[in-house]
């Protein structure tokens, strides 16, 4: 990929964030080392890779508890997943994983998808913009996914499937969410897993997202649907009830059309009231062990449903969701 262009993508809205600081000359070197690392990388995919090995993806709407979950499954479950150190080298994941400690200790935090420390997972974002490039809407048709990389998504995420010999499991909502269908297609031993929120609950969390990342409610956060133009100057709280709702629509519109034995759905709800039971049933739909069982037995988590929102914006989304059909 051209580089101005794959800068112009990971930096995107950086400028325009309260939360973060641009570090371009740094990212250009650990580009450089990518791109280094890269031949070698070649060679550990080519040694290593498995067609077919099962990657499970996380998917679901922005802010309804996908995070947690894929927390919970890296943590718990005998699975392979991408931490906050490997990311940093996202065209040689295989072989930075063969050079880390395999510990998995890591605190159940999170700001915004973002987790905290090195061993926690991490959505590796740089990896999708590199292979599956997307500008303006996440949702992509014909001859622009087809334009994805996909030879090398399936060399990579197979190989490190392969070398570790159990599921890889990624959360990427940005690449997966509108696409399961082609991704169930490129990615044989591919499974889904689909977390739901409470709608109001989630549109919530997606206002107080756009307000800790820019100070600005009309600023859009995360995935964006296919006619996000003609939303841009729509009230903020319609802009988020239409985003879950397009979401939410064509994540079931792409499970619909797999196997049910290739995915999987839970409500988040569920999962913090007792996440012992709902991770054992997604360790039974992925067919791996649990690990730490006892950690989570009589642990339940805090649920984040509470609103916090004046009543006046919390009526104001009942309406935007309603008119979505989300709610009665």
């Amino acid at each position: 990929m051209n580089i101005l262009r794959f800068f112009r993508l990971v930096h995107g809205d950086k400028r325009l964030r309260v939360d973060t600081n641009q570090h371009v000359a740094s990212d250009i070197a650990r580009y450089a080392i990518n791109r280094l690392l890269h031949i070698r990388e070649h060679g550990l995919t080519k040694k290593y890779r498995v067609p077919g090995a099962p990657i499970v993806f996380i998917v679901g709407v922005p802010r309804s508890g996908t995070t947690l979950l894929y927390q919970l499954m890296a943590q718990h479950l005998d699975v392979i997943y991408i931490t906050n150190a490997v990311a940093r080298y996202w065209l040689a994941p295989l072989w930075a994983l063969r050079r880390g400690d395999g510990q998995r200790r890591f605190e159940l935090r999170s700001h915004l998808g973002r987790t905290e420390g090195p061993n926690a997972p991490h959505e590796f974002g740089w990896f999708w913009q590199y292979h599956a490039p997307m500008e303006c809407s996440h949702h992509r048709i014909g001859p622009e996914l087809d334009a994805f990389d996909w030879e090398s998504i399936r060399q990579e995420l197979e190989a490190i499937a392969g070398w570790a010999g159990r599921p890889l499991v990624m959360k990427s909502l940005l690449a997966v969410n509108y696409h399961i269908a082609r991704f169930a297609a490129e990615l044989s031993g591919s499974l889904f897993v689909n977390i739901e929120r409470d709608p109001c609950f989630t549109a919530q969390s997606l206002l107080e997202a756009r307000r800790s990342r820019y100070n600005d409610d009309r600023m859009w956060w995360s995935i964006r649907p296919r006619d996000v133009d003609a939303w841009i100057d729509r009230d903020p709280i319609e802009q988020i009830a239409h985003q879950i709702g397009d979401v939410s629509r064509h994540i079931q519109q792409g499970l619909a059309l797999l196997p049910s034995d290739r995915f999987i759905s839970l409500r988040y709800e569920k999962l913090v009231a007792n996440p012992k039971r709902e991770m054992e049933r997604v360790a039974r739909f992925a067919g791996v062990a649990f690990r730490h069982l006892d950690a989570l037995s009589n642990a339940p988590l805090g649920t984040a449903n509470r609103r916090r929102l004046p009543a006046n914006d919390f009526a104001r989304i009942e309406v935007a969701l309603g008119s979505e059909g989300l709610i009665g």
